[in-house]
């Protein structure tokens, strides 16, 4: 008996009681499509983390600062206060450190992150509204319209944060491509000031850790920067509150540590994008984990669903299964239906579970993003993906099988002779 004949014969056995096998694959279809919803979300959530993060820094890259004294360096309790450690000034980094950092085994590439002061930026109108922004430092900028802007070359162009769209006259982020706007800029010593005109070729889309925050290119950030330092004395020039590291392409986890161990033993903190957003995605993970149990509870559920209608279907069909075993056919092939019929149910639960979950995400995604996701712009709630989907749909079939095997031995261990002689 090919495979064929046993797929064909086990459709064709689930067709026989049309209704039993409906109400089994029911069980299986609403644990797959609770099961679906929840990695739907998960890798929705993830995904938009995972933007939130390329938008402050990209995987290589490390923040370097001044190592500070929190107050709370141990377990023992806070650190007791220190008048003259409290009077001293913010300490900064300098293009000594700069040097420093680079010649570190491990990093590829280091620059100043800037942190400009602007006065404020005007649109059209007369209105003139506080303005933040920073330069692009190895990000990738996720953007609802318009194009990033670029590190090279003397052009002076902003990607506007989505805040300051109604404020400056746009109604939607299209209207604002191509638009010019000016941005005051003083000097911290003498106040001078002066109108830098600016090209708005990219908006961003709304940001939990940049909020509010535009991004100017290398030309623009480095004109804000030197009228900012006008008029200032060399020695308060080129000072920086944090540093741009980009380690090396490849680098493992742990050798990644003991890049910022050295940089920690030279007094410097160094942290990841990763260091700072990792519990929040441990929750989310951890959140979406329990909600998955509750399709594995549905799935245990229809599991005994799947060994009750296949135990009834034995009972039926024992004479049958005798005829066929003494006509030849070995107990092997008669244990391999059943298992068989038990697989392709949870493959057809499966398979609409995940299609109902699909099918619900269009409206679920569309309510989202019209109501508590409203300000938040590239939140796509539910997503799948072909890996996970597979993933469940084998995994399901897996747990189908095994339920299935009970009531396939008892088939399989069947008398000929007896099961002929059963009424």
């Amino acid at each position: 008996m090919k495979i064929s004949d046993i797929l064909k014969s086990a459709g064709a056995n689930l067709l026989r009681n049309k209704g039993r096998t409906i109400l089994t694959v029911v069980a299986i279809f609403i644990g797959a499509f609770t099961i679906s919803l929840t990695t739907g979300v998960n890798t929705g959530v993830n995904d938009y983390i995972d933007k939130q993060v390329s938008s402050v820094g990209g995987e290589n890259q490390l923040f370097v600062q001044p190592k500070m004294e929190t107050g709370m360096e141990s377990s023992d309790g806070p650190a007791e206060y220190n008048p003259e450690q409290a009077s001293a000034e913010m300490e900064y980094l300098s293009n000594r450190d700069l040097d420093k950092i680079k010649e570190k085994k491990g990093i590829k590439k280091a620059e100043p992150f800037m942190f400009l002061s602007t006065d404020y930026i005007q649109g059209t109108g007369d209105k003139k509204f506080v303005f933040s922004a920073a330069t692009p430092s190895e990000i990738t900028i996720d953007l609802e319209a318009g194009k990033e802007v670029t590190s090279t070359g003397e052009a002076y162009e902003l990607n506007l944060a989505p805040e300051y769209l109604e404020s400056l006259g746009y109604k939607k982020a299209q209207d604002a491509i191509g638009e010019i706007v000016r941005i005051a800029v003083s000097s911290q010593a003498t106040g001078e000031q002066e109108i830098l005109e600016a090209k708005i070729i990219g908006v961003r889309t709304t940001s939990l850790i940049q909020g509010g925050q535009s991004i100017v290119s290398k030309a623009l950030g480095n004109r804000i920067a030197e009228i900012n330092e006008k008029g200032l004395p060399d020695a308060m020039k080129n000072q920086y509150t944090a540093i741009s590291a980009v380690t090396a392409d490849g680098l493992s986890t742990e050798e990644v540590k003991e890049i910022q161990k050295k940089l920690e033993e030279d007094g410097y903190t160094a942290t990841t994008v990763e260091d700072e957003i990792g519990m929040i995605r441990d929750i989310i993970n951890a959140i979406t984990g329990v909600l998955t149990m509750f399709g594995a509870i549905a799935l245990l559920a229809a599991s005994f669903g799947i060994i009750n209608t296949l135990y009834m279907s034995v009972q039926e069909r024992t004479r049958e299964i005798g005829l066929m075993k003494a006509m030849g056919l070995s107990s092997g092939k008669v244990f391999m239906i059943f298992s068989v019929e038990a697989a392709l149910i949870g493959f057809l639960g499966s398979v609409l579970g995940i299609a109902g979950a699909m099918g619900a995400s269009v409206f679920i995604n569309q309510f989202a993003a019209k109501s508590f996701l409203d300000a938040l712009t590239g939140f796509t709630l539910l997503q799948f993906s072909p890996i996970s989907s597979l993933s469940i749909i084998v995994i399901i079939m897996v747990i189908a099988f095994l339920a299935g095997t009970l009531p396939a031995r008892r088939a399989a261990s069947l008398d000929p002779i007896e099961s002929l002689r059963y009424e």
